[in-house]
Parts: C-alpha cells; structure tokens; sequence
C-alpha cells in the first residue's frame, strides 16, 4: 500500500542513498559518468526549482546512475511501446534512432503453446526456455534466426501489430525491474505488458525481456544492442464471449439514486478538498463494504463505508438487479470515519446484524429482518482501525468478532506532521512491533442476558505480537483439527499466525506460530485469504503485499546497505517482491509456492480473494491493485 511503498522506494532508498553520497562508484556509474541529467531533464513537466522532490529525488546527484539509466532506458522503451499501439505505421527513420549500429534480437513474438482453454478464455505460454549462446552475446531466437538492425526489429515489431489487428483500443507498458552491468555492457529486466480490446475480442500479452544497451558518449538516450525474450503469457478472449468478460454495472445499479448523483458519482477527489479530517487514511480513502441479505428476500444487499462527515451508504438490491438507498430509514447512514464492516447473525436469531469499524471504535446494530438496525452498542478499540473479521473461535455457536488496528494513537496525534511511520528516526519498517493494538471480542451474548461482547485479547494470548501495523485478519482451520485459526497480515511487522488449541484445563488458547510454519511474509501484507487451490485437503494462504521496480532495482544493487547483514538485505530486498502464495504441508509449515505459481507480480496490491470465476471447481486469484500515476510521471 502507499505507507509501505514510500517505505520501500522511499525511506530504503534515501537512507541508503545518503550512506553511498561518499562512496566510490560502481562499474555501473563509472559507464554512466556522463549520463546524469537533472530529474527536469527526465520529465520536461516537472520544475525542478519548485518542485519539492527535485532534492529529495534526485538520483543523479545522489550518485545512484543505475535509477538515472533506468529512467532514460524507460523512456526508449517506452517509444517502442508507442509504435506498437499507434494508428500510423512505424516510422523506420525513428525506429533508428533507438537501436544501436549492431543490434540484434530474438523474435520478440516467439512460438507459444496453448495451456488452457475455456468458452471465453484461451492462455498460450512460451515454449522452453531462452537459448543464449556463451561465446556469442547476441540472442538466437527459439526458431534458430535472429533479426538484425532496423530491418530486423521492425520486422519483430510488426507481429504485435498483426497481433492488435482486430483492437481498436491498445496499450503498453515497460516496467524496469533490474540494472546490471556486465563484460558485455548495460543490461536491464523489464516487464512489458500489451493489450488490446475491440467488438471481437480482447487479448493480453505479457512478457519479461532482457535488454542490452549502449550508453549515449553525450550523456542522453542510449540505444538498443539487443533483446532477448525470458518469458511470454498471452491471454485472449473467444467463442460468445468475446470482446470482455466482465461488464461496469455501477451507473446502471445505482443511477437512480440521488446519494449516487450527489455523493459517489463526484469521486474522492472532490471530497478530499471540503472535508477537514487532516488523518493520513483519509486523505488515502480506504472505507469498506459489506454484502448480506438484511430483509430476507434472498438477494443480497450493500453496505458501503464512507469517510468522516460523509453518510455510510445501505443499497437494497431490487428484483431487476438494481439497488435501492435505503441508507437513513435503516438507521446506518453513519457519518462516522468508517473503515469496515460486516454483515453477519451475532445473535442467532437467523437476520443479519451489522458491526462497522470507525476511528476508536466498533459500532454493533441489531437488524430486524426487515432492513432496519437498532444500535447496540459501541465498543472501545484502539483508534486506529483498519479491518474486520468473524469466527467463532470457541466453538459455543456465536460468532465473536476480530478488529485489527494500525497506527498507535501517538503517531495519529502528530499525524499532520509524521505521514509515513517509517519517517521515525530507528523506526524497524521491516520487524516493527509498535503499532496499534489489536482486539477479539468474544461473544457472550444470550437470551437471558441480552447482548454482551467482552475484549478476550489478553487472556487467550492474541496480545503476543500484537503492535505490528496490522491491516487484514482472516480465520481458517489450516491445521484440519476442528477449530479456527487466525492469520494477520501486518504492513511494517512480521504477518501473524495464531494456532487455536486446548490447554490443559480445556481453555481456548492462541500461539503465535507464523515462525515455526514459515509464514511470517515480512512484505508490507495487506489482505490474505485462504483456499485449498491444489485440492488437497489443506488449506493454503494468498497474501497480498507490494510489488516495486524501483524496489526491486535499488535493494538488489551491490551499494544498497553494503555493510547491512545478509539476511537484513535479503528481508528488505522481498519487501518489494510482491504477493505470496504459501502451501500447507499438512504437518504444521507452509512452503513458499509464488514464484513456481507466478503469482508475486500483482502490482500495487491492496487486496485479493480467491474465488472459482469461470465454475470450473478450481479456486482462481482476484488481485485489486491500482495507485495513482500518469503518463507523464515516472511510474513508482
């Protein structure tokens, strides 16, 4: 998420910037020497002299020429990406300017194998592997020919033009991941992306190319001496589905509302210019939903968190498919700082209940069936709440409810001041356990005695590691022996996994185990879910983090924290990794399956859930991400 990514591309990086200002260059700079513009000279819509990241981010005087190469690199990339999705033929004499004297390249589009096939989808993957020959720096191509100059690589280029043939909306994208300097010059890793949407079909191409380069002797753009292909996935659409799969039904759900035309329709933007909240999370916009049935008519019904001094928003879904804002005859228009929430029966008396989260605290509403809500009480949590979730750990039939909070309320204090945690002098972005606490309330609620929730944390050992900037809890049985356990996902600390057992005397006891299973995932964790996706019994863990090429980039050259410890380089180095998919066992440990499963690359993640999209029995990956970036802008 944000906090944690300024953490990474950041804090990481200006500290080990200033701790490299005096050291002496690597073989990547003494290259680089003279290919050091101003970041003005990078993005000719940033002035330098007002610009307040002009001294902050600066690679280029702070002595970090591989970010300076990577930027230029980018923006030659990125003109390729330009040629491939523009209406007009490329133009050859341009096409020139990018390549150097000698280049060379692999067919760019090589041959691909169908792996899966649906009614809607088809997905084609590279046949074996890259071959590169040790006496000989050129890549072959897999066919055995290799394309050479201008010629050769618009020839290359033009199958991706065949390929967008029947779209007539495409886009690129280039992101540098690695720069390496080696005997036979600068190289760098990129991912590159391609899509394409049109009337008869949509299709996505994503691949890793490895790119060698010829520094500019006058200090700007280099060019390209070769390209060589690591990896390809192509995902296209076909048979009656075949321009999208999914369609945009907001407007067409909710446009009859006047809280639609009023509230949502003007977007965070216009919101965020007239509210006066000054906290770090509302100037993010991170409010929650819930989805339940509140009147029993077997459609289910949204509920829709806001931020302070907006209403909290309750749709009644319609027959026809459309919702109805039945927000203040309900009693739930909050207008409260609301971060959560759910829906669920605490009371067992077969309604749904409804329990937000807002800033200090947790609101519990009684339904009645009918879609209205008698609140009950408010419970005291630290002030800092993030996220919700429910399970009855203790087997008496009530669900009790899990509350995970963020930052301590010292930091929300100075908030104004402080926006990023990791800006603290030694604060630990990689190991922190001074967070906010979080909460489980059991319930304890019964006929006789009315509704009651009491705060359990301590004494069933949930305090153990419990200040470690937590943003999502989920429940699930992974060590198949009845009962509920708890994994936590935590931005700056180590993630949480807590065993449900028996003591001695029969109580409910949580430990703390993440350690010992090999899921502690110390990766600024966002969301987790849980499912068995390879159907064997046991359930396995998806946790959402961040993944950055600059992250990636700067925590893997020599310079970065030279004198740090292995192991504390390595930990820093997967904070931008991206996502985890670790697999149970079955004997108490998880293995760490993302790469093998190719399933680290979510971007930005913010959240994931597994969910069987296309009803084939199989659980598939949903990975929301997103941050804000222009095509103007160097990408985070």
């Amino acid at each position: 998420m944000l906090l944690a990514a300024l953490v990474v591309i950041g804090v990481m990086i200006h500290r080990a910037r200033e701790t490299s200002r005096n050291a002496p260059s690597d073989s990547v700079s003494l290259r680089l020497a003279d290919a050091r513009p101003h970041v003005s000279t990078l993005d000719k819509s940033v002035d330098a002299s007002t610009s307040p990241w002009s001294g902050i981010d600066d690679p280029s005087s702070d002595g970090w020429d591989s970010e300076v190469f990577s930027a230029l690199a980018t923006q030659q990339l990125n003109r390729i990406g330009k040629f491939l999705t523009q209406a007009n033929p490329i133009d050859k004499q341009e096409l020139k300017s990018l390549l150097a004297a000698t280049f060379r390249c692999e067919d760019l589009l090589p041959l691909l194998s169908e792996c899966y096939r649906d009614e809607a989808l088809i997905v084609e993957r590279m046949e074996g592997e890259t071959q590169t020959s040790s006496n000989d720096s050129s890549p072959q191509s897999i066919q055995g020919l290799a394309f050479h100059g201008v010629d050769g690589m618009l020839q290359a280029l033009s199958q991706f033009k065949t390929l967008l043939a029947d779209t007539d909306a495409s886009h690129s994208k280039f992101k540098v991941f690695r720069v390496e300097q080696s005997s036979e010059g600068i190289t760098t890793r990129q991912y590159f992306s391609l899509s394409g949407h049109g009337s008869r079909r949509t299709i996505q191409h994503n691949a890793t190319w490895s790119a060698r380069w010829q520094p500019s002797e006058d200090g700007k753009r280099p060019r390209l001496l070769s390209i060589s292909v690591e990896d390809v996935e192509q995902v296209s659409t076909h048979g009656a589905q075949r321009s999208k799969l999914f369609s945009d039904c907001t407007e067409s759900a909710l446009a009859g509302n006047e809280s639609y035309e009023k509230q949502l329709k003007l977007g965070w933007n216009h919101w965020l210019e007239r509210g006066q909240d000054d906290h770090h999370y509302f100037i993010l916009s991170t409010p929650g939903l819930a989805i339940g049935d509140v009147d029993g008519d077997g459609l289910d019904d949204l509920y829709l968190c806001q931020e302070g001094g907006l209403p909290n928003r309750l749709f009644r879904q319609q027959m026809d498919g459309t919702l109805l804002d039945i927000s203040e005859e309900a009693g739930v228009d909050l207008l409260e700082n609301s971060r959560s929430a759910l829906l669920v029966d605490l009371d067992n008396d077969g309604d749904q209940d409804l329990v937000v989260a807002v800033l200090g605290g947790i609101v519990i509403a009684k339904g009645n069936g009918l879609g209205e809500f008698s609140i009950h009480d408010v419970l005291p949590t630290a002030d800092d709440v993030m996220s919700l979730s429910a399970a009855d750990f203790d087997q008496d039939g009530r669900l009790d409810v899990y509350v995970c909070a963020y930052a301590p309320s010292s930091f929300l204090e100075q908030s104004m001041n402080v926006l990023i945690a990791a800006e603290a002098e030694n604060f630990v972005y990689h190991d922190a356990n001074n967070g906010a606490q979080n909460h489980l309330f059991r319930n304890e609620t019964t006929a006789k005695d009315g509704w009651r929730f009491r705060d359990v944390t301590k004494e069933i050992g949930l305090y153990e590691n419990n200040r470690r900037w937590s943003l999502a809890a989920s429940w699930e049985d992974f060590d198949n022996d009845g009962d509920q356990d708890l994994y936590v996902a935590n931005d700056y600390g180590r993630n949480n996994l807590y065993r449900n057992d028996l003591d001695a005397s029969g109580r409910r006891r949580f430990a703390d185990v993440a350690a010992t299973a090999g899921v502690e995932d110390s990766a600024s964790g966002m969301s987790v879910s849980w499912s068995d996706y390879d159907q064997d019994g046991w359930m396995d863990i998806y946790v959402s983090n961040m993944y950055s090429s600059a992250g990636n980039r700067i925590a893997y050259q020599e310079r970065f924290k030279a004198d740090a410890p292995l192991d504390v380089k390595q930990r820093l180095q997967r904070f931008a990794r991206g996502n985890t998919l670790l697999q149970n066992q079955r004997d108490g440990t998880f293995a760490d399956t993302s790469l093998e499963a190719g399933v680290t690359m979510g971007r930005w993640a913010w959240g994931s859930q597994f969910v069987d999209i296309n009803n084939d029995g199989r659980d598939d990956l949903v990975v929301a991400n997103g941050y804000i970036t222009t095509e103007d802008t160097s990408d985070l």
